[in-house]
Order: C-alpha cells, then sequence, then structure tokens
C-alpha cells in the first residue's frame, strides 16, 4: 500500500446512504435463520447459522472483503495497472475504442451472503443513447458459471428488491454509472486460518481480472501469523523486513493497526477475510483499498533465516531497521549455536519450538512489533524455563520495555562522551574477573582501555522493580550512570537485558556476550546487587601484607550513584583491623566519588586473614556495602619470597577481583 489509488471497486460500491439510504434499515436489522442448499441460489435445504449484519451496509464494498474478480472489456484499464481513473471519473468519450458497451462487472464476496436488494447510481443518457441500465445475477457456483438474472435498475429507478443467495455478483451496464450496492448479511465464516505468505498489492484488478501479483515499485508481501485472536501481519521482501499489521480476527473481521508507521502507510486496516482465507480485502482510513491474496512465495526475511549450526537453538526477534547483536550475526558462526532470526511480528508457538533462548535484538518498542498475545506466549515461555535476552544497546530514550513482568526504562547515552568506565559488580557464571576462572573471565580492563569501546553510548537501566539484579555497570562523566547488564529470575525462568552498544568486533564484549547466549537455565547468579539501588560501593578488595612490620595498606574503592541519585553520603569502615576512609562524608551529585580506605597493620599483627568492612550511609535508610579482605604473610615467607626475586619492598600488594576499572588510561 505505498501509492494513492482511485479505486474503482470503491466508486462503484458506494455506501447505500449515497445511494438514497434506501435499503439501508434492511441491513442493518436482526437477521433470522436463512434456510440454503449448499451450491444452489435458491432457498430450500439444510439450515445454516444466523448470519451477522455487516458494519458496512453496502456488502459490494471493499471494506466488507468484496473484491472485482473480473471485468469487461479489459481496456476499461487502459494502462494495465489496475487504476480505473477514465472509469470511474470520466466519461464515455475519455474511454480507449476498445472498451465499449456492454460493461461487464464480476465481484466476489468473502462468503456467502444473503441479499435483500441492489442499489444502483445511474449517470444521464448520453446523446442519442438508450436508457442507462444495470442488470444484476447472481451465483453460488463460481465466478464464471452458475448466474442467474435477477433484475434490471433502468432510467429513474435506483433499487431492486430481491430475495437470493450470492457468492458472486454480476453486473452488466449499458453505459457506466457511478455506483452500485447490495443490501443483505454475509452468513458466518467457517474455522479461518490466514496463516502464511500474501502478496500486498495496492492495485490487483490487471486486464480484466483481479491478479495479485505485487508488480508495483514498492508492494511487498506480508507474513501473517495467528496466537489467540491476534491476526499479525509482517511486511517482507526478499532483502528486507518492515513493519507489522497487529490485529484481531474475530469471525472474519480483521480490524489492524500500523503502529510506528513512518514509511507512508495507513495507521490502520479494516478488512474481511474471505472463506478460504486466501484473500484477505478491506480499506484504510483515507478509503483507500488494501489487499492482501496468499501465495506460494517464500521471500527470504518473510521466512526464518538461519545461521550456524548446533544443538542450541536459538529464535532472535528483529524489527525494522535490523540491528546487530554478536552472535546472531556473527560471520564467523558461534560453535555449538544455531540461530533462527524472524521478525518479532511473527512470533508464534511453532517459532518457539525446540529453542533454549529467545534473543529479541534492538526490538526497542515490543507493543509497536508484537500483539499482546504474542507478548504473552513469549513470557509463558520463559517463565516454563527458557531465557530472553533483550539486547538493547541501539534503544535508549523513548524505548519501551513496560511490557515485561517487571517493566524497566532503558536511558540513552545524552550527551556524545569519549570516556567511561566499566563496573563488574559481582563475579558469577555471567562474568568474573578472576583469570584463574578461564570459562567466566572477562577482561575489563582490556574494554575500558579500548579506544573505540562506545561505553559511552550504551544504554542504562532505570528501574524500581526490585526483581532486577546488577553485573555490569557503566559510569559516564555526564553522570548518566547505571547498570547496562543485569538479569531477573521469572519463573522457572530467566530475563537478561543488555544494553551494551553494538561494538560487535570488541573481544571483550563478544566474551560477554557469548557467556549471555552460553547462560544455563536455572541459572545460580548471586544477585549481590539490586538494580534500584541509590548508590553503589565497590568493589570488594584483596591484598596481602608481610606480618611483622607495622605498615599501611591502601586500597582505592568508589562510590557509584545509581540512575542519577544525589544526596549526603558518609562512610565508616570497621572490622579485624582498624581502617580509615578518605573522604569519608560528601554530597554525591549523580556522579562518582573515589575513596582510599586505608587499613593500618601493627608490628604485632599475626599472619592470617583480616576482613574489614566499609559502609556506605545515607543517613536515610540507603546504604552499600564493600570489604577489604587481607592476608598476612609470615616473615619467612617473605623472606624467601625476597630472595627469590633480587629485590626488597615493604610495598603492600593489591588484587582485585571485582573492580575493572576506572583508574584505566582513558578514564
Amino acid at each position: 500500500m505505498r501509492r494513492l489509488r482511485v479505486v474503482f471497486i470503491t466508486a462503484l460500491s458506494l455506501c447505500l446512504a449515497a445511494c438514497g439510504g434506501q435499503g439501508q434499515s434492511s441491513s442493518t436489522a436482526s437477521a433470522t435463520t436463512v434456510p440454503v442448499e449448499s451450491g444452489s441460489p435458491a432457498s430450500g435445504g439444510t439450515p445454516i447459522a444466523a448470519p451477522t449484519p455487516t458494519a458496512d451496509p453496502n456488502l459490494l464494498s471493499t471494506s466488507n472483503g468484496t473484491i472485482l474478480r473480473s471485468y469487461w472489456p479489459a481496456a476499461l484499464d487502459g494502462m494495465n495497472d489496475g487504476n480505473f481513473r477514465n472509469a470511474a471519473y470520466g466519461i464515455g468519450s475519455e474511454l480507449p475504442d476498445s472498451a465499449k458497451p456492454p460493461f461487464v462487472f464480476t465481484f466476489e464476496l468473502p462468503g456467502l451472503a444473503s441479499i435483500n436488494g441492489f442499489q444502483a447510481n445511474l449517470r444521464g443518457a448520453e446523446a442519442n443513447g438508450p436508457t442507462p441500465s444495470v442488470t444484476f445475477a447472481v451465483s453460488t457456483a463460481g465466478a464464471d458459471r452458475g448466474f442467474n438474472d435477477i433484475g434490471t435498475i433502468a432510467g429513474a429507478s435506483t433499487t431492486l428488491s430481491a430475495n437470493t443467495q450470492a457468492r458472486w455478483v454480476r453486473v452488466t451496464a449499458n453505459q457506466l454509472f457511478n455506483s452500485v450496492g447490495a443490501a443483505g448479511t454475509l452468513a458466518p465464516p467457517p474455522a479461518l486460518d490466514p496463516t502464511g505468505v500474501f502478496v500486498e498489492d495496492t492495485d490487483p484488478d490487471k486486464n480484466g481480472a483481479f491478479v495479485t501479483t505485487g508488480a508495483h515499485d514498492g508492494d511487498r508481501r506480508v507474513r501473517f501469523v495467528m496466537v489467540g485472536s491476534a491476526l499479525v501481519g509482517t511486511e517482507c521482501t526478499q532483502s528486507a523486513l518492515f513493519g507489522p499489521y497487529i490485529g484481531e480476527l474475530h469471525g472474519r473481521s480483521w480490524n489492524a493497526r500500523h503502529p510506528g508507521n513512518t514509511n507512508g502507510n495507513p495507521t490502520s486496516v479494516r478488512a474481511v477475510v474471505n472463506d478460504d482465507a486466501s484473500i484477505i480485502a478491506g480499506t484504510n482510513p483515507y478509503g483507500e483499498a488494501s489487499f492482501f491474496s496468499r501465495t506460494t512465495e517464500r521471500p527470504a526475511f518473510c521466512m526464518a533465516r538461519s545461521a550456524g549450526t548446533g544443538s542450541h537453538r536459538i529464535l532472535v526477534l528483529d524489527q525494522d531497521p535490523m540491528g546487530t547483536f554478536y552472535p546472531a550475526d556473527s560471520e564467523v558462526p558461534l560453535a555449538g549455536y544455531a540461530f533462527d532470526s524472524i521478525g518479532a511480528g511473527m512470533l508464534d508457538s511453532s517459532a518457539l519450538a525446540g529453542k533454549e533462548s529467545v534473543i529479541a535484538r534492538d526490538t526497542c518498542k515490543v507493543p509497536d512489533l508484537m500483539a499482546s498475545e504474542q507478548q504473552a506466549l513469549l513470557l509463558q515461555w520463559v517463565t516454563a524455563g527458557h531465557k530472553l535476552l533483550l539486547a538493547g544497546g541501539e534503544c535508549g530514550n523513548g524505548s519501551d520495555f513496560t511490557w515485561l513482568p517487571y517493566p524497566f526504562t532503558s536511558v540513552g547515552p545524552g550527551p556524545e562522551t569519549t570516556h567511561a568506565s566499566l563496573v563488574q559488580i559481582e563475579n558469577s557464571a555471567l562474568g568474573t574477573n578472576d583469570r584463574n576462572d578461564a570459562p567466566h573471565f572477562v577482561d575489563v580492563n582490556a574494554y575500558v582501555q579500548n579506544a573505540n569501546n562506545d561505553l559511552a553510548t550504551a544504554a542504562a537501566v532505570t528501574t524500581t522493580d526490585p526483581h532486577w539484579c546488577g553485573h555490569f555497570f557503566v559510569a559516564k562523566p555526564t553522570n548518566i550512570n547505571g547498570f547496562v547488564q543485569t538479569y531477573a529470575v521469572d519463573g522457572g525462568g530467566i530475563l537478561i537485558y543488555d544494553g551494551f552498544n553494538a561494538d560487535n568486533d570488541k573481544p571483550t564484549l563478544q566474551r560477554i556476550r557469548q557467556l549471555e547466549v552460553a547462560l544455563p537455565v536455572p541459572a545460580a547468579l548471586p544477585c549481590t546487587q539490586l538494580v534500584t539501588e541509590s548508590f553503589i560501593l565497590e568493589p570488594n578488595q584483596e591484598a596481602s601484607f608481610a606480618a611483622g612490620s607495622a605498615q599501611t595498606v591502601h586500597v582505592p574503592m568508589e562510590v557509584l550513584a545509581n540512575q542519577g541519585w544525589s544526596g549526603p553520603v558518609t562512610i565508616k569502615a570497621a572490622g579485624g583491623l582498624p581502617a580509615t576512609v578518605t573522604p569519608n562524608s560528601f554530597n554525591l551529585a549523580g556522579g562518582t566519588m573515589d575513596l582510599t580506605v586505608a587499613v593500618s597493620v601493627a608490628a604485632s599483627t599475626k599472619a592470617g586473614v583480616y576482613t574489614v568492612n566499609v559502609r556506605a550511609d545515607n543517613g536515610a535508610g540507603k546504604t552499600a556495602q564493600a570489604s577489604v579482605t587481607l592476608t598476612g604473610n609470615s616473615p619467612l615467607k617473605k623472606s624467601l619470597r625476597l630472595r627469590k626475586s633480587e629485590f626488597a619492598s615493604t610495598a603492600s600488594t593489591l588484587t582485585s577481583t571485582a573492580r575493572s576499572s576506572k583508574h584505566a588510561p582513558n578514564r
């Protein structure tokens, strides 16, 4: 639906109000059981269920799912493009010589109809011409057979009474007319299955027949799926994916919206599905026709696009435009993993079958991509013991994560900056600073020190929901700080949010995402830090000292404001060894504050392990904690170590178990 169309069928099937309103009341009156014999236009036979009156009283209207199946002569469409400009608005002399009467139009209704009358709005007689007339005939057998004449409207007449059944209505005219219509009711449809690929064509009537070839520039295919009563159609081509029509199917009526549309399409469609679910026809708010016709074509982006092989099967949900997310779009497949990518609006139970995880790849506004029934299906699948990875690095401000059971918002990068720090708050299966844990080690320092790390554009989380646990935290000079990797347990499954920007060529980020994809469900994650906390004190530190000599061990820590929090903070340290913190009182204005914890070690302190607890408090119930673990080595071990290394030093040795690094060169 990319071209404005002067629709002949709309001109022909003007609503009854424009035809004097006669017969309108009968079409909207309560219907009764209509006896009909299958395949026969006459009454008698097995009764069918009482039909439902149509919203538009004219059964021949496109808004009721009626199509112009054929017309004669074909020269009425002089350009063979489905556009009847001359026929709709011109006069006979403007038509080519080959387009002479009688004019024959065959309308196909979406299902069997009970018709109680016909209407016509005729034009004036041409000079020396016959009295204008149209003759109506009906068939239940086919578009080209089984027709029975009902009668003729001629001259000043506008209506024709009828009592008949019809699936096809043939109109024969001795000159062009303004409009025709039929009053009555459509029978209820059989069980409909409009799933599959359809041609989306703005002008399907060509060379005398309804042929949806999609030959025009911009015509697309549409992949329809059903979840419950939701019928969602996603536009797609051989090389691209576009936005969905999200609607509900009730009976044969489909009312759909086209949210987030920026490509000139109408924002909604009112359409009707025919009895064999091969055609969906209707109109948009501008009165333009919309046609979808089933096809055997399978354009690449209308189907699942597969990459990689392996026993771990992952579904990737996309939107238009599509984002990038390693390893789902890696040129080098991740060993053991197979990825199937589809438009988010194509999600149904068959797409989830056999999958262990779903990656929502930059689907920043899921309510604009999926029906509520699809959202519920996905979340039920998660709680049943699966993983949903929300890739939101490209989302930022304006995203919509309210559809989740634990909603949050994604905060955009704000003013562009080139320097940001990354902090790994806890060690877990999603990543650790412990180099001895090779399967989970993440070299965050290497990531921060890369001048092109894009950490400043990462999209952090802000939320008041206590289910979210924090793992990776980004601090920026602009004070737009927050967690960029979080997780929440949901029933037997898990939700993970990844707000890192694309950076698909950065080894450290690739490592982080490999761990996200590989995380088993259920996952034993510690959740040491809630995303809802106002500020964070980090990291837990480990240090060593040489027993037997007095010394002071200096350990760096940091307070991080989360989600822009501002307020006073005091710091205290207590534990197995005396310690002080500098500074110990300050106002945190949405940013960060560097601390130094000075631990005093007396000469009499024996070898062993000591713990100092550091506590931050805002005086109003908000607290954060971290610890310093010090290991005292015996003088003998120290002496041996110094002789072996051939140098003497009384400096303490510091190692970090959960810090990486604000103090990197680019900070």
